[in-house]
Parts: C-alpha cells; sequence; structure tokens
C-alpha cells in the first residue's frame, strides 16, 4: 500500500507542476495582445504570441497574424512596440544593439583615420 501511495503523490505532484510551468509558459501579457491588435489591424482571437528573447530586463515578444509580424518589449514598466532597427548611412558608424535593453544605440568605434596629407 505504501508504494502506490508514494506513486500517487509523485504523479500528482509531477502533473501540477507540468501543469502549472506549462501555463506559465503560455501565458503573455494582455498589453502583448493589445499592442498587436492595433498595430496589425487584426482581431484579438487571431494573433499569435511568442516569447522571442529574453534578458534580465526585457521580454522580447513575436506578435503575428495575416502573414504579418511585429515585436513587442515588456519590462517593468510595461509594453511597449519595438523600435525598428536604423539603417547603416554612408561612412557613418551604424547602431547595434545593446544586449541587455534591447535597445539600439550607436556603435562606439573610432572616427576614421586620416592621413597625414589629406
Amino acid at each position: 500500500m505504501r508504494g502506490r501511495t508514494s506513486i500517487r503523490r509523485t504523479a500528482t505532484g509531477l502533473l501540477l507542476l507540468g501543469g502549472t510551468w506549462a501555463a506559465g509558459c503560455a501565458s503573455a501579457p494582455d498589453a502583448v495582445k493589445d499592442l498587436a491588435v492595433r498595430k496589425l489591424h487584426c482581431a484579438n482571437h487571431e494573433v499569435e504570441v511568442a516569447l522571442n528573447r529574453e534578458t534580465r530586463s526585457v521580454r522580447e515578444y513575436a506578435v503575428g497574424c495575416n502573414f504579418m509580424y511585429t515585436l513587442v518589449h515588456c519590462t517593468d514598466q510595461g509594453c511597449a512596440p519595438a523600435e525598428t532597427k536604423p539603417p547603416c548611412i554612408g561612412n557613418m558608424p551604424c547602431f547595434e544593439e545593446d544586449p541587455e535593453t534591447l535597445t539600439w544605440r550607436l556603435a562606439a568605434t573610432d572616427a576614421p583615420k586620416r592621413r597625414a596629407g589629406d
């Protein structure tokens, strides 16, 4: 009898743990869907949400519908659409993504060296 009881308790514990884990991973903030519905002009039931990346301070969700998608960044302060990557122009330094905040900033490169005669 003792063996069956411990197996039942173990199985029940694993099921509860698995159910809690699955529910936690499947859920995304309502603000993510709300932003996507407004930006993509889709009905709420058509929107699909997936956690794309996560850092210590930002969660990035990929949200899509009707063959379109957008990225949404969520922090402790709330959720907002992700910034688009700025283009590189001419000889100017390009932007790089901050690995912690997932925002774009100018690359820290030295100014181009000039020859003595120029």
